[in-house]
């Protein structure tokens, strides 16, 4: 891992911890380099990121103060658009994700708003941002059976893919199951925002459903009226 992730790693962990609780400062780039044997610029990317993810405010003479004990990031989990759909598959990635051909159960079939006893292919795992792997959701990718399996893993798709095909977007609670919890970080058996999307092709059929779970507590739905 390179030397400014490490340091960056470290900061976070002591910013959960509360060592570094909110409205405290951090150490200075001189205190940090000398603690650490790293260069300036080194200690520098590591608070950029860490001033990225929403945790610390920086400035001249007044050091790094701690903001946050949460990142925040720009990632939003409902999409409004095509175009959404597209960001999400592009900033985003499954991380050492499982496949399998499967015959849906009636619970399964369910969730993905198929029929039971019908074949499909799921790719599972948690899904991270690209750059930096911070896990965001649990994803389950299924794929009609009697289709390429490629449709499901690529992403040079574009928007326009998209445009005259329906989606259906349904939001949903759920507990978060063990693997889930282990993948993310998170409680097992904690509250969980689901995003389901179901694909459909243009002759109406169900082609793929993506569904998404969130740790409750680190992501919110907001919108305005009027």
């Amino acid at each position: 891992m390179p030397r400014h992730r490490v340091l960056t790693e470290e900061l976070l962990a002591g910013i959960a911890d509360g060592r570094y609780p909110v409205g405290s400062r951090l150490p200075t780039e001189e205190q940090l380099c000398a603690a650490h044997g790293l260069a300036r610029e080194t200690v520098r990317r590591a608070l950029r990121r860490l001033e990225e993810l929403g945790l610390v405010n920086r400035r001249p003479g007044a050091g790094t103060t701690v903001v946050a004990t949460r990142p925040v990031t720009d990632y939003q989990p409902f999409a409004q658009s095509a175009d959404d759909i597209l960001a999400l598959a592009v900033e985003t990635r499954i991380a050492r994700p499982t496949s399998a051909d499967i015959v849906l159960d009636a619970d399964t079939a369910r969730r993905v708003g198929a029929e039971a006893g019908t074949s499909w292919f799921v790719v599972r795992g948690a899904r991270t941002r690209r750059g930096d792997d911070t896990p965001v959701c649990w994803s389950e990718q299924y794929l009609r059976g009697d289709l390429p399996h490629d449709l499901i893993l690529r992403v040079s798709f574009q928007a326009a893919d998209l445009a005259d095909k329906p989606v259906e977007q349904i939001i949903s609670a759920a507990l978060l199951t063990d693997e889930m919890g282990r993948a993310l970080g998170a409680a097992p058996g904690s509250a969980a925002l689901v995003i389901t999307r179901r694909h459909y092709g243009s002759d109406g059929r169900l082609v793929s459903t993506g569904i998404h779970t969130h740790p409750a507590d680190r992501y919110q739905i907001s919108t305005r009226l009027g």
